[in-house]
């Protein structure tokens, strides 16, 4: 019973983690996610890494302003009363990130190249891109 209770409040106490703690979780199981699934060896590897961590970091960032707003709009998203205003701006957000998303990609495919046999690459924006879902473990391919 004793450790049931402890297992408990440590889950409450995580759950009440900030939501920056649980973004930048969310970014290490994905860099971890592609660095596994590419195969790398330790040499490759550890070039790779910083470069991988700043172009998730970048890609965040290119999609702060759109994931604002889409959060602002959710509960009116989800029941279906958007005005036609909102989902004006959540358009133009989302073609903005997507923007700023394509010239990331852009810039780091260079960086990528410079460490990365050009298959690798290719794998390593598939892999980065891949659902939160599946880098998480909770999808599999059928």
């Amino acid at each position: 019973m004793r450790q049931f209770l402890i297992l408990s409040l440590l889950g409450l106490a995580l759950s009440a983690l900030p939501t920056h703690a649980t973004a930048q979780t969310n970014r290490q199981l994905r860099h971890a996610y592609v660095v596994k699934n590419l195969r790398l060896d330790k040499k490759t590897e550890a070039a790779f890494a910083p470069v991988l961590k700043a172009y998730l970091d970048d890609i965040k960032e290119a999609k702060r302003d759109y994931d604002k707003l889409k959060d602002k709009y959710r509960d009116m998203e989800r029941a279906g009363t958007l005005t036609n205003s909102q989902a004006e701006q959540l358009l133009g957000a989302k073609f903005d990130a997507e923007a700023k998303e394509l010239a990331v990609k852009r810039r780091y495919y260079d960086a990528f190249r410079a460490v990365l046999p050009m298959k690798k690459v290719y794998y390593a924006f598939d892999l980065a891109n891949d659902k939160k879902s599946k880098v998480r473990g909770e999808e599999t391919d059928d």
